[in-house]
């Protein structure tokens, strides 16, 4: 899962590249904190998108955990909101 702050929320500009469609969906961005190796913690931020934008709005600024999937590409980690996961506000 995921805890952080919710700082913003968009949609991304639609684009057309190769005659399709790209873009448009909704994202949001979540200020969180990562464990490092030596046991330090520094902030990173998080863009992600969602299905169901609705489940977030009524969080924004605040403390939110939710689930997050993960998958890797290559060298590259990319994580990802489930279809119908909703936050938790955190204290």
């Amino acid at each position: 899962s995921l805890t952080g702050q919710l700082i913003n929320i968009f949609k991304q500009p639609k684009r057309e590249k190769d005659g399709k469609e790209y873009g448009g969906q909704d994202k949001i961005q979540v200020l969180g904190e990562v464990e490092l190796p030596d046991g330090g913690r520094r902030m990173d931020m998080f863009t992600l998108t969602t299905r169901d934008i609705n489940n977030f709005e009524s969080y924004l600024g605040q403390q939110i955990a939710f689930t997050i999937g993960v998958f890797a590409t290559g060298k590259t980690i990319s994580f990802f909101i489930p279809q119908g996961v909703k936050p938790v506000p955190k204290a």
